[in-house]
């Protein structure tokens, strides 16, 4: 991995099309929005990744070649989020998923769909000190492609007429697989004790 100073690997293999412009306008899109939001966290955290995954399908569409599915049942139900220039039924390699987590590794998804996926790793900072002055600090950004054989089925807890969460797959051996795939890491954070923390200050 070779970062550069804004934290950025050039060398990391991205979707058709995509640049780190348009990531870089992204990142800051989704920290800004997101923080706007952030109410939503504090009532319901649980629900937060999948805002922050939302509003990374805006900020592409927006600013990237990728485009929302035309067909709002699709682009909200269904795989994938976004595809190049909105391609109906576009294969693997220009299908891009957009995902939010909290967790510096594991992955989790509703399908085990081939495509390539993008992992917006944030933190909610009330001290506004890992990225100055941002309540939501996208602190790394992954964007693997994974085929079904990356997934490994989790299954469900849930029964019939009770709660419980439904059907998932989760990627298997994440560390692994995503050591590759980090296309954006805040120079001033870094993993320890299995979260983001601050490794150097600017201040």
């Amino acid at each position: 991995m070779a970062f550069d100073s804004e934290g950025f690997d050039r060398a990391v293999a991205l979707p058709p099309e995509l640049r780190i412009s348009h990531i870089r306008e992204a990142v800051e899109h989704v920290e800004e929005r997101a923080s706007e939001l952030i109410d939503i966290y504090f009532e319901q955290a649980n629900v937060f990744s999948g805002i922050v995954g939302i509003i990374g399908v805006q900020a592409l569409h927006s600013l990237s070649p990728y485009k929302k599915h035309k067909h709002p049942d699709v682009a909200q139900q269904r795989f994938p989020d976004l595809s190049l220039r909105g391609r109906l039924s576009p294969p693997p390699e220009q299908a891009l998923e957009s995902k939010g987590s909290t967790r510096p590794w594991p992955l989790q998804s509703h399908y085990n769909h081939a495509g390539w996926y993008i992992v917006w790793r944030y933190a909610v900072d009330q001290t506004r000190r890992l990225k100055k002055g941002k309540m939501v600090a996208i602190w790394r950004v992954d964007i693997p492609f994974l085929g079904e054989e990356d997934w490994k089925y989790e299954g469900s807890k849930a029964a019939e007429g009770r709660g419980g969460r439904t059907h998932t797959f989760g990627v298997k051996n994440p560390a692994k697989r995503f050591k590759d795939s980090i296309v954006y890491q805040s120079p001033r954070i870094k993993i320890s004790q299995g979260g983001p923390v601050l490794s150097r200050s600017d201040d």
